[in-house]
């Protein structure tokens, strides 16, 4: 069995080789890391020293926008390319593994599933009322960047035409349907090879592209949405990973320090985000500890 880790990361260099040297411990890892190169400085040579790979690109990643779509399924070509793995983990230079990684390739090689989302949000196919529709908004109206000088739309337009501020967009109202039943998911993802499959071959789709282009936040769509309507896959609603929102909402994680030891390791998940080693290192310490006592349990 062959599985790719596949690394998204853009600052504490350190972090992410410490990252990319702990996933080498599965014995069928392999790690690719695609470091944002606007970000703080890593090299090919101190990832590959760390026993990654590197990937290198020309796009502008940014992070709710369509970049990261772009990103994703550029580093799943180039893991087929590479490695033509049976599983592929999309993960995040702030991740970290909370059990031992040749348990956790083990499942995946038992399991009889073709990939892991998170939970999932399905998109109402009518308006719900007004508070409740952000995913009916993100998925029906065409998204474009908002300009800073737009004036205040009143709400009786919100049928039509809206901004948002977090991405800053202003949504149009689509007329066409959407080619695939619409669902919201993490965008962190576990696929099989033949989910992997099937994720690049939507991607070969011009008419599915341009629909997901336009959705506010395409990563938490594209990906879960393609992969929930191909009945012949399985496809578990649960991604194993644990992350600490402040609230429903909230666009990022709260960070994850050692107070937070014994409910990472209760949880049951592989992996969890964020964590920041310049703010405290300590806990990663206890994570490898952990991970070496619990192996094979």
């Amino acid at each position: 069995m062959r599985v790719v880790y596949i690394v998204l990361s853009h600052r504490n260099p350190e972090q992410v080789l410490r990252l990319v040297r702990a996933l080498r411990e599965g014995p069928s890892a392999r790690v690719l890391v695609r470091h944002d190169p606007r970000g703080a400085p890593l090299s090919a040579g101190e990832i590959e020293s760390a026993g990654g790979e590197s990937i290198e690109d020309d796009i502008a990643f940014e992070w709710a926008a369509w970049p990261h779509v772009e990103v994703v399924l550029g580093c799943l070509r180039e893991a087929v390319t590479r490695h033509d793995p049976d599983w592929a983990l999309i993960l995040s230079g702030q991740d970290y593994p909370l059990r031992p990684l040749p348990d956790i390739e083990a499942e995946l090689d038992a399991g009889l599933l073709d990939g892991r989302v998170g939970s999932v949000r399905e998109v109402e196919a009518r308006r719900p009322a007004a508070g409740d529709d952000e995913f009916f908004l993100r998925a029906h109206y065409r998204h474009y960047t908002r300009p800073r000088a737009m004036p205040h739309l009143p709400g009786a337009l919100r049928p039509l035409i809206y901004a948002r501020a977090l991405p800053p967009l202003v949504g149009v109202r689509r007329m066409a349907p959407a080619p695939v039943p619409l669902v919201f998911s993490s965008d962190w993802l576990t696929l099989g090879r033949r989910a992997i499959q099937t994720v690049l071959a939507a991607a070969e789709s011009p008419r599915l592209m341009r629909y997901f282009r336009r959705v506010a936040v395409p990563s938490e769509a594209l990906f879960a949405s393609v992969l929930l309507s191909n009945e012949s896959l399985t496809i578990e609603r649960d991604h194993r990973r644990l992350a600490n929102f402040a609230h429903e909402g909230a666009p990022h994680p709260e960070l994850l320090t050692s107070a937070d030891y014994d409910r990472l390791v209760a949880s049951g998940a592989d992996f969890a985000r964020k964590f920041d080693a310049s703010v405290d290192s300590h806990i990663l310490d206890l994570l490898d500890k952990h991970r070496r006592r619990t192996r094979g349990r």
